[in-house]
């Protein structure tokens, strides 16, 4: 088990930042500081605002940029191509080509080439 380097405890809902590598609590009231999670202070940081991971626990990605946050989904699927939501069914899940190579097809390794109207507001809770 990988402790947070804030809290100093082991998160509920651990999330991995792809830019660097660190483990940090997502959505967690224990590492709150001035009204903004953990990813959120995290993504300042690490890179400028903008901050790509994922959430072990669901295989999902998250993508915080600023104040907004795009959800991708998991970028794990199981043999019929489908998502396990949170890990409920317990089957194998391969890393899927298609919701990795979307990411890159243009020659562009930033979000914005993600569609804008898919961005959400995510009010510091990340």
């Amino acid at each position: 088990h990988v402790m947070c380097k804030v809290c100093r405890g082991i998160p509920k809902d651990p999330a991995l930042c792809l830019v660097c590598g660190q483990l940090v609590c997502m959505r967690s009231q224990c590492c709150l500081m001035l009204n903004m999670g953990e990813c959120t202070i995290h993504s300042q940081k690490c890179g400028a605002g903008t901050s790509i991971y994922l959430v072990i626990m669901s295989s999902t990605v998250v993508i915080i940029r600023g104040d907004r946050v795009y959800l991708w989904g998991s970028v794990y699927l199981d043999q019929h191509d489908e998502e396990d939501i949170d890990l409920k069914r317990g089957k194998p899940l391969y890393l899927s080509r298609t919701g990795t190579t979307a990411s890159t097809s243009s020659g562009y390794h930033t979000p914005s080439i993600i569609p804008s109207k898919r961005w959400g507001w995510h009010q510091r809770q990340f």
